[in-house]
């Protein structure tokens, strides 16, 4: 089985595997949306990302308006 990548900033450990936002030992918890929208954030740090990329990524069989990745944000 392949390891699960962590992304660690400031006092937050992110886990896309498990789906899980620690800040220390605390679970912070997120909606499915706004969790998938941190994981593609995080995993394209230093890169910009367009909306419709992001769009594309956090709802990708779904036409969503894009009001909705402005509530995630």
């Amino acid at each position: 089985m392949a390891e699960s990548q962590l992304f660690v900033f400031g006092d937050f450990t992110l886990d896309p595997r498990q789906r899980l936002l620690l800040r220390g030992p605390e679970v912070i918890g997120l909606e499915p949306k706004v969790f998938d929208t941190l994981v593609a954030l995080v995993e394209s740090a230093g890169q910009a990302l367009t909306k419709d990329e992001l769009l594309a990524r956090v709802w990708p069989d779904a036409f969503v308006e894009e009001g909705s990745l402005t509530r995630n944000i």
